[in-house]
């Protein structure tokens, strides 16, 4: 496999990671127990992760991003 499908597939399950960790933090509780996991950390880890994933694809496409 080439890098850039790896990096995509990888891009693809950070998003789902995140979209699934935002679902459970803004589900509404039925109880004022705090949940098991604080799921707004697993969120922005992932869309932190994305972000990097994304910038990494961009430059395997051939753009440069850093200051050289």
């Amino acid at each position: 496999m080439s890098d850039l499908v790896i990096s995509l597939i990888s891009l693809a399950a950070c998003g789902l990671i995140a979209a699934f960790a935002f679902y459970k933090h803004f589900q509404k509780r039925e109880t004022f127990k705090a949940p098991i996991i604080p799921w707004i950390i697993p969120s922005l880890a992932a869309l932190a992760t994305g972000f990097m994933i994304l910038v990494h694809v961009v430059n395997l496409l051939g753009i440069e991003t850093g200051r050289r």
